[in-house]
C-alpha cells in the first residue's frame, strides 16, 4: 500500500489536469470545473479511506477497544 497510492493520486490528477485544458479550450468551461470537482471528490475519497484506515491501526495497536 506504500508508493502505489501515490501513483493513483498522481495518475488521476494528470489526467484531470489534460481533461480540464481540453474542455477549456473548447469553450466548455462548466464542463471542465465540473471534472475537477469529480478528480477532486474521488482523490479525497481515497484520501479518507486511507486516514480511516490509519485511525483503526492505531486504535488497534493501543488497544483503545
Amino acid at each position: 500500500m506504500g508508493i502505489e497510492i501515490v501513483f493513483k493520486i498522481a495518475g488521476i490528477g494528470i489526467l484531470i489536469a489534460i481533461i480540464c485544458q481540453l474542455l477549456k479550450q473548447t469553450g466548455r468551461d462548466d464542463m471542465a470545473m465540473l471534472a475537477a470537482l469529480a478528480g477532486l471528490i474521488i482523490t479525497l475519497m481515497m484520501v479518507v479511506d486511507l486516514i480511516r484506515t490509519l485511525f483503526d491501526s492505531v486504535k488497534q495497536i493501543f488497544q483503545l477497544y
